[in-house]
């Protein structure tokens, strides 16, 4: 059944952690010192991907918490012209909003500096638990169980979602620059998996979570015995590798195009990959998805801002050519 059509969902997606404003400079450069200018966005992984998921025609909520600024207030206004509740929506007057700037980058991994404020003064509530355990899928990220209370929120979250049936996502975008407090932050993400079933990480998050050196199955490897059931690792230009708890290992081809601005691509493949799977579809169809919305969004400059048609979309993960890898 399509997630849409479930009357027992409240929600198909319920986004969990940080919603943030992103500066994003205005040119590509090598590092945010050599930007002279930029342009603020809406973001964060957790409500980018919010964003992107209402995008493409889900029910989506989001439960963070923004400052009582102006800047919290632009957060408001964008993620919730975007088609996103924000019943779950938090307000702190004792923090300012989160901002991150970034550089705008075609290859390799953007530049950026962190400024912490509300995003991690989420606090569980009626409503928030609610809701994770009435959404199809409950997603978090690394960064946003970086700090506390947000973290023992977004835990209480999962396992209640975990306990009524509802499947978790978390992203695993582990950088030592927002984990400076904790000397065992992989004990945390480890615990964290617990409640997983589907997993994103790039090759950077696996190197600085893992180490150098290793082959795409060997850092699936990891996830898989942490809890994940479905691990898809985006290799950049080397396109995406997936393992399934099932034994199922394929290596998709990416096609040549383009490439105008890859900030925010894991984003855009994150919501195609999950609307896949909300929609029933298999795990290797689902990152064929991934690949499609990833693609549409690195050939143009900024963040998705336009609805997509997912039937498209699917239709076009077909095309996506794929390697099946033996162990």
């Amino acid at each position: 059944m399509n997630s849409i059509q479930n009357p027992h969902l409240k929600f198909d997606f319920l986004a969990l952690g940080e919603s943030v404003v992103d500066f994003i400079s205005s040119d590509p450069v090598a590092n945010l010192g050599e930007a002279a200018y930029f342009e603020r966005f809406a973001g964060g992984q957790v409500a980018n991907l919010a964003m992107n998921m209402a995008r493409l025609g889900n029910r989506v909520a989001l439960g963070s918490c923004v400052g009582e600024d102006g800047f919290g207030q632009l957060i408001r206004q964008k993620v919730g012209a975007a088609g996103v509740d924000l019943s779950c929506l938090q307000i702190s007057s004792e923090a300012p909003t989160t901002l991150i700037p970034v550089t705008r980058t075609t290859r390799g991994t953007p530049d950026f500096s962190v400024y912490r404020g509300a995003d991690t003064c989420l606090q569980p509530n009626e409503n928030l638990l609610d809701a994770a355990a009435h959404s199809g899928i409950v997603h978090t990220s690394a960064f946003a169980l970086s700090r506390e209370p947000a973290r023992s929120t977004i835990l209480q979250a999962l396992e209640v979602a975990r306990q009524n049936g509802q499947r978790v996502s978390l992203d695993p975008n582990f950088h030592p620059r927002i984990w400076p407090d904790v000397a065992d932050f992989k004990a945390i993400l480890q615990a964290a998996f617990r409640y997983v079933n589907i997993t994103k990480p790039s090759l950077d998050d696996c190197i600085r979570l893992f180490g150098a050196g290793f082959e795409p199955a060997e850092y699936a490897a990891h996830f898989l015995q942490w809890g994940a059931e479905i691990v898809a690792i985006s290799l950049g230009a080397e396109g995406t590798f997936l393992a399934t708890h099932t034994g199922e290992q394929y290596r998709l081809v990416p096609n040549l195009i383009s490439v105008a601005d890859v900030t925010g691509a894991g984003d855009a493949f994150w919501s195609g990959f999950l609307t896949a799977l909300l929609d029933g579809h298999s795990p290797l169809d689902a990152i064929r998805s991934g690949q499609v919305v990833a693609e549409i969004k690195i050939s143009r400059i900024g963040p998705l801002t336009a609805n997509l048609d997912r039937t498209e979309i699917f239709s076009k993960a077909q095309l996506i050519q794929y390697q099946t890898c033996h162990m």
